[in-house]
């Protein structure tokens, strides 16, 4: 059977899927130990916080209201069989008082046998006390035999023990009904304080759960974000040159704390979630399954819109996630270009281009909040309605004596229980879907290629470089780079010039493997730069470039002594941001010939200094750079006219290639860019 388009977008989609969850749960591994201990305690602290509600239900039933009933069966077949099923099943719970009449203690009968005592209306609602001298401590026989004494009217004999109704209690005085219950008291005290163990349980359990999850979560996020970082450096240089910074730095930060929420908040809680409902519906259902039914069609109610929700939110959270990125690439912009925007009063122009970004982030948001503020209310509400459903129904229950008191108090209890995980069910979710959005950025990101690293790493790569009928195009498309063929022997100074765009750059950056030549060959010292390891060939490159930026200082950072005197850098403390744009420069400079580099690139590395220290400048190089092969770019042909050897590139082409006098000779483009330039300068002269 032919496979259809869409079922192959599916299926690659769950597999896509798979593989992101099969990424994210490799970094668990150093924490799968200490998640397991928080999942344990998680489910401990469900147990306890199941059993809450169900020793509540005891305390009320058994002891705090009395649970003896007198159970009288008619003198029928049916009634008859149904006395004797009794007496048989609850021996210990039954006292015989004559004429087919029974003391009962309906707080041990079971819910169907308790379900047709009172259907049958053999058991009226009134609810008595029962006293067995045999049972009480010899020091309480003697007071309890009093009181009975005293107060005979209210109490009857049968089988041996006394019995008093609930509702003659209050005749009695505080000090004798203190006595009479002091066993129930006793048992209360005894079940509040195994409650209050179970709070400091759950107390103590959820203390060590959160600490753990949170604990190994904030290790996988550092692990996932050393990770990342480490691939984004990894990356080639064209993928930097299609994302903007602001969306890489969303990926480290943003995206790997919405992952670690995930971890610490819904993965192993969401675990619980489910144990808490399961254990719920069976404790609910053993109490009264008729109420537990419909609680559960309510329950399915929440759950589809549940479901609708999560389906709203997914698509809605995703255009949040997108937007976050984009403003914070727009703000990343701005500020680094700021100097530009005051420069041309583009600040109105750009905070109109603000405007709409954030407009779209917060058209987002809002609709988000609108699916949140819907599907929170209605949890809510449901969640109400059904506490008021159950206080009628189980209501009714209680009165028509098919619900204990006890029950109802533990029911409401339950249901509070059992909705809270789906009113959380908003926020986890939220959480979950940043979590889903955030983890397929970076697994896109993991998974983009990384530069390529493999190579030669070893032997000495001398200075000559070599060009043979290189072609190059950034778009596959546009040639920058036609046929360029040309050599740079060891020790040799070789100038490029040419108009903007020409391609200058561009060989500079073939050279240093930030691109692969599309056409052609690249060798240098004799070898070829793509069987060469990136890393050996940059070690082996010292460069300079026009556009600079400067890290804050290292300790470990040294400079070339006697060139740093030379250009007066050993006055300036390079800290990237307060410093001037020739001071980087001068910078740059010292840090490249501190590296000892076989080969020296100069891209426009003297366009934002002075003429007087660029003199320096150029004096050092011609006695510092003796032993090394140096390529110089550079818009300004004064600063070229010493070089061994000037190649003019025109339109990606080497056009015209000598010394400086042998190229005016020629009278070509070299001869008219050099006459342009005086012709600018002299008239710079005149207007001065």
């Amino acid at each position: 059977m032919a496979v259809t388009e869409s079922e192959e977008l599916k299926r690659g989609k769950e597999t896509e899927d798979i593989s992101i969850l099969r990424w994210l749960y490799g970094f668990t591994g150093p924490h799968r130990v200490l998640m397991a201990s928080a999942l344990t305690l998680m489910i401990l602290t469900a147990i306890l916080e199941l059993s809450v509600p169900y020793i509540t239900k005891i305390a009320v039933d058994k002891y705090i209201y009395p649970a003896w009933g007198i159970a009288r069966f008619k003198d029928t077949e049916n009634d008859r069989q149904f006395e004797k099923s009794v007496r048989d099943k609850y021996p210990d719970l039954v006292i015989p008082m004559g004429a087919n009449s029974y003391l009962i203690d309906m707080s041990g009968i079971g819910n169907a046998d308790r379900n047709d005592l009172e259907k049958l209306g053999t058991v009226p609602e009134e609810r008595y006390l029962v006293i067995d001298p045999a049972r009480l401590d010899v020091g309480r026989r003697g007071r309890t035999a009093e009181i009975i004494e005293e107060k005979s009217a209210l109490f009857k004999q049968a089988g041996g023990v006394y019995y008093i109704s609930y509702t003659s209690l209050k005749e009695l005085g505080r000090d004798d009904l203190l006595s009479l219950r002091s066993e129930d008291i006793r048992e209360v005290i005894t079940l509040s304080a195994v409650v209050f163990a179970c709070l400091t349980g759950i107390f103590v359990l959820s203390s060590l759960f959160t600490y753990m999850l949170n604990y190994s979560g904030h290790r996988i996020m550092h692990r996932m974000r050393t990770e990342v970082f480490s691939h984004i450096l990894s990356l080639p240089q064209t993928y930097f040159d299609r994302n903007p910074v602001g969306r890489l730095t969303t990926r480290v930060t943003s995206d790997v704390n919405a992952i670690n929420e995930m971890y610490t908040s819904v993965a192993v809680q969401f675990i619980k979630d489910v144990l808490v409902v399961a254990g719920v519906f069976v404790i609910m259902f053993h109490i009264n399954s008729e109420l537990t039914l419909f609680v559960a069609v309510f329950t399915v109610v929440m759950v589809f819109f549940a479901g609708l929700f999560r389906m709203k939110l997914k698509t809605v959270y995703r255009d949040v996630r997108r937007s976050i990125a984009k403003l914070n690439a727009f703000v990343q912009e701005s500020v680094r270009g700021i100097v530009l925007i005051k420069l041309y009063n583009r600040e109105m122009e750009n905070f109109e281009k603000f405007r709409e970004t954030n407009k779209e982030n917060f058209k987002a948001n809002m609709d988000q909040l609108w699916v949140y503020a819907t599907f929170r209310p209605f949890i809510e509400f449901m969640s109400v309605f059904t506490v008021a459903f159950i206080l009628w129904y189980g209501g009714l229950g209680v009165l028509r004596l098919e619900l204990t008191i006890g029950a109802l108090l533990a029911y409401l209890y339950y249901v509070r229980m059992l909705f809270r995980p789906i009113m959380e069910l908003a926020e986890r979710y939220n959480i979950f879907q940043s979590a889903a959005a955030a983890s397929e950025n970076l697994y896109e990101l993991v998974n983009v290629k990384p530069e390529r690293r493999e190579g030669a790493r070893d032997g000495l790569l001398s200075g000559r470089l070599e060009f043979k009928n290189v072609w190059f195009s950034y778009n596959g498309k546009d040639w920058v780079l036609r046929d360029v063929s040309f050599t740079i022997e060891p020790g040799e100074t070789v100038a490029l010039v040419g108009l903007t765009g020409s391609g200058k750059t561009t060989i500079v950056n073939l050279i240093l493997g930030f691109y692969e030549v599309e056409r052609g060959q690249i060798l240098f010292g004799g070898r070829d730069v793509r069987e060469l390891s990136p890393e050996f060939l940059r070690a082996n490159i010292s460069a300079v470039f026009q556009d600079l930026f400067l890290y804050g200082k290292n300790i470990s950072d040294q400079e070339d002594g006697e060139f740093s005197k030379a250009i007066q850098i050993d006055r300036i403390k390079p800290n990237g941001n307060t410093i001037s744009s020739g001071e980087k420069q001068l910078v740059s400079l010292g840090q490249a010939f501190s590296k000892n580099a076989g080969f020296l690139i100069l891209d426009e590395a003297t366009s934002n200094i002075d003429a007087r220290i660029e003199r320096n400048i150029q004096r050092a190089l011609r006695n510092e750079a003796r032993d090394q092969t140096t390529l110089i770019i550079a818009h300004r042909l004064s600063n070229v006219r010493h070089a061994d050897r000037i190649m003019v590139i025109h339109k990606g082409e080497v056009s015209e290639t000598g010394t400086h006098e042998g190229l005016l000779e020629r009278k070509g483009i070299y001869y008219n860019l050099y006459k342009l330039q005086n012709e600018i300068h002299r008239f710079s002269l005149l207007t001065d």
